[in-house]
């Protein structure tokens, strides 16, 4: 793959992460600004309660980096691709692009002359996006790690119109068990769905990336299509390996791009 050097970066990246980095105004607010300073927080020590971080410039951020003993991050620059189907026999699929260490040719640009560097993809999965495109497209950096959780809330499942109408006034929880109450019925990108609560335990290897999203571990016949709720579901034998090369502030890219090599 021909792999443009872009000006946020100091060595070469693929065309899919500069696309991503192109798609954010450079303020706050951008997931890859916002990336770095998780990074940043679990590095120093100052992220929130039950590792979360807040992922902004707050004042233990500011007091830790102007800090004479703030620590800079111990791991290489990594990125997470996750590719959805869009109607081809192609599988969903997750990637993890990492820029590590290594020898550069002469022949690269000249902004990376004297760099020792290496890029490449160092891990790839099938994987399950959410179904009716409930894993919306954009970056988000992983905020939370947990090897071990419960997930609650309420799967979309779909409906004819016909039946979206029979819903009308009916109330069900916002999560299996719970006393708090939601609409039975609702619309995703354009589809009527009736919302159907869960209460999962013993959710395994998660990495939380855009609200109540993660990616994480979920038992599945197979896998590579939409199946989940709006998370990034892994097999069994593949998500400790992820779980173990991701760590904060890694952005995650979901896409309806294929993910090709070159």
């Amino acid at each position: 793959m021909t792999e443009p050097c872009h000006d946020a970066f100091l060595w070469r990246v693929p065309r899919p992460l500069q696309r991503a980095v192109d798609a954010y105004a450079w303020n706050k607010h951008n997931p890859f600004i916002r990336g770095a300073v998780i990074q940043f927080e679990r590095q120093n020590g100052i992220l929130g309660p039950g590792g979360v971080s807040e992922g902004h410039l707050h004042k233990a951020v500011i007091r830790a980096l102007f800090s004479k003993d703030a620590k800079k991050n111990a791991w290489d620059y990594e990125w997470v691709y996750v590719t959805k189907a869009d109607g081809t026999p192609i599988p969903e699929s997750l990637h993890v692009w990492e820029r590590g260490v290594h020898f550069v040719p002469a022949s690269w640009c000249d902004e990376l002359k004297g760099f020792a560097v290496r890029n490449g993809w160092i891990w790839g999965t099938v994987v399950n996006t959410g179904v009716l495109g409930s894993t919306p497209n954009g970056t988000w950096p992983i905020y939370q790690r947990l090897p071990k959780t419960t997930m609650r809330g309420a799967f979309p499942v779909p409906i004819s119109w016909a039946a979206y109408r029979t819903l009308a006034g009916k109330q069900v929880p916002q999560w299996a068990g719970s006393s708090l109450m939601q609409s039975a019925r609702g619309v995703v990108n354009g589809h009527p769905v009736r919302w159907q609560p869960y209460d999962d335990p013993g959710i395994l290897w998660v990495n939380y990336f855009d609200a109540g999203r993660g990616i994480h571990y979920y038992p599945r016949a197979s896998y590579g299509f939409p199946q989940s709720a709006g998370c990034v579901e892994q097999p069994y034998n593949s998500a400790p390996i992820t779980y173990k090369i991701l760590h904060y502030g890694v952005p995650v890219t979901i896409s309806r791009q294929s993910f090709h090599f070159n």
